[in-house]
């Protein structure tokens, strides 16, 4: 007797064959049989006629390992049909846990009760905090203690905890060295600071880890030279272990960072892989080239196209590479759909943008913002990285509906002013007004370029939450909200930035990154695998994406399986956790 019954699903099994119709019979946490099953018994019947049915859906590049222990049910994930997600990425992990806690978006209120700054940093000092510190806030915030040491003993304390769907884990880079050497210092690591760094990779892929990840643009990753890398990823091949980095790009994220080649960024991340023969990926890929315009569709579509080339002239060279692609154009984690909160380090200092909006009445004070903005002082606004930063930014809600579709640039041309002077004019006018931030590095060209591309996999680069985030929302102090993708992105790249065949578009987000880690019984819909599934309605699949509230599920995605049991069933949550940690398997 099954424990329950798929009747009549067209299986798209996630090798990218061809897709057919069958039924399939659960038993346990396994698929125990693919066929015609009539007459069989079950506990349950489900009639899939008419509906996709695919293996659970792998997200390669995730941060939802700081925040799963808050929202264990991993709703935002398994709504838009993820079952596994690969975390720890860009250096960071949750273990072991040190002198310093790594802060993360998902816990910049934390960072900011604890800075002794106004407008705390979250590329510099105010990222980390004294762990004695920060665990009593997370309890009281997060309402789970964090009582561990080790990477072993955090994983214990996940299952423990229990959760709906399943995590893979990595070494975070950033986070080992953040406690073993210096933060804030630029400099070689001394002989006992690698050995120490060394035996936390080892304990770590003793307990069960995938791999090591690097975030190199930010503290303390970014002190990291090559050489380094190299010796730390040496530790990852006696466990056939892989290295995902966070590449260089931008540099230290301050004011204006030191002009970089991006490819070498890329490149490095290559060298590494193979001068120690293991595997590598590249996290979140984009161009490789600085493009002027950044939203010229051909120039990102040839840029990317060379970013590529130079990925393939290293794999014919040997290299294991494969990389992951964020199914969106407005990058990972979080967006500021409100204007003003791109000003937050002026309003804050103002108590709230009430009086904010009122001194930017007056010319002296935007003399001020405008000099300081023009002489590269503001990372997050700043000309000279991004000449073109006002066709960057669209507005999509706005008290004036003449301004709706438009840029800055456009809206300052109609006005006879400069884009800055419109920005502020913009705010005066609507101080809620809302806007729409495209990443410069990409434009759906570029993204469906490195999508089509067969070591590609997709990665949603946010946390997990359910409609509520651990990013506490202030109309007088606007900041951030989860990135959309958070909901929807997998659901994005299935109808957005697929392939033509959906065999090969499932395939990209199912057998291919299971294939790529190692993973034996997943991945694939088959015979005495893990029954992780996911059945997709189709004809009414869409993504209900929000760039003003993204705080909305997806449609379509009718019923997840993890391990066997339905953890959403009819599009609704069932409350039941039967994943866990995926610990690294003999490969």
């Amino acid at each position: 007797m099954y424990d329950l019954i798929l009747k009549n699903a067209s299986i798209v099994d996630g090798t990218g064959a061809d897709m057919y119709t069958a039924d399939i019979g659960i038993k346990a946490e396994r698929i125990m049989e693919i066929g015609k099953l009539d007459g069989a018994e079950a506990a349950e019947v489900i009639d899939a006629s008419g509906k996709l049915v695919a293996p659970g859906f792998i997200d390669m590049h995730s941060h939802a390992d700081a925040t799963i222990l808050a929202f264990p049910t991993m709703d935002s994930m398994l709504r838009q049909g993820i079952t596994t997600f690969v975390g720890c990425m860009c250096g960071h992990a949750s273990a072991p846990i040190g002198k310093y806690w790594e802060g993360n978006q998902a816990m910049f209120d934390i960072l900011c009760e604890l800075s002794d700054k106004v407008f705390p940093d979250m590329y510099d000092r105010d990222y980390y905090t004294l762990t004695k510190d920060t665990i009593p806030l997370i309890k009281r915030d997060h309402h789970y203690d964090a009582d561990w040491t080790t990477f072993a003993e955090w994983l214990d304390r996940v299952d423990a905890h229990g959760t709906s769907g399943n995590m893979i884990t990595l070494a975070g880079y950033n986070t080992l060295r953040l406690n073993c050497a210096d933060p804030d210092e630029q400099k070689l690591l001394t002989d006992k600071e690698k050995d120490t760094i060394k035996g936390h990779i080892r304990e770590a892929m003793e307990a069960g880890a995938f791999g090591l990840s690097t975030g190199l643009d930010y503290k303390p990753g970014i002190f990291a030279q090559t050489p380094e890398l190299i010796e730390m990823a040496a530790e990852l091949k006696p466990y056939d272990g892989i290295y995902f980095s966070h590449w260089r790009k931008t540099g230290a994220r301050a004011g204006t960072p030191k002009k970089q080649k991006k490819i070498d960024g890329i490149r490095e991340v290559m060298d590494i892989g193979l001068a120690n023969d293991i595997q590598v990926e590249i996290s979140h890929i984009s161009t490789g080239f600085d493009i002027f315009p950044s939203n010229d569709d051909y120039m990102q579509k040839a840029a990317a196209e060379r970013t590529l080339q130079v990925v393939d002239e290293y794999i014919a060279r040997g290299a294991r590479a494969w990389f992951d692609v964020i199914p969106n154009i407005t990058g990972g984690t979080i967006i500021a759909p409100d204007l003003v909160a791109l000003f937050r380090p002026w309003y804050m200092y103002t108590n709230g943008i009430d009086l904010f909006i009122e001194n930017l009445k007056h010319p002296d004070y935007r003399q001020q913002l405008t000099d300081h903005i023009m002489a590269g002082k503001y990372f997050r606004l700043n000309p000279k990285i991004q000449p073109d930063w006002d066709e960057a930014q669209t507005v999509i809600g706005c008290t004036n509906p003449n301004y709706i579709g438009k840029t800055f640039r456009q809206i300052a041309q109609e006005r006879g002013v400069s884009s800055l002077e419109q920005v502020f004019d913009l705010m005066v006018e609507d101080p809620y007004v809302k806007v729409f931030a495209a990443s410069y590095s990409m434009t759906p060209p570029s993204v469906q370029t490195y999508f089509n591309h067969p070591r590609a996999m997709a990665g949603n680069d946010t946390f997990v939450f359910d409609l509520v985030s651990t990013i506490k929302y202030d109309p007088k102090f606007p900041h951030k909200k989860p990135n959309p993708n958070t909901y929807c992105g997998f659901v994005k790249y299935i109808t957005e930035f697929g392939q033509p065949r959906i065999e090969d578009t499932i395939h990209k987000i199912t057998g291919l990154p299971a294939e790529v880690l190692g993973l034996s019984d997943r991945g694939q819909v088959r015979k005495g695998y893990r029954a992780d599934l996911v059945v997709i309605d189709m004809e009414n699949l869409r993504t209900n994406e929000n760039f003003i509230e993204p705080r909305v599920y997806p449609d379509g995605i009718q019923h997840v399986m993890v391990n066997g049991q339905l953890v959403i069933r009819d599009g609704q949550h069932t409350g039941k956790r039967p994943g866990g940690v995926i610990r690294r398997q003999s490969r």
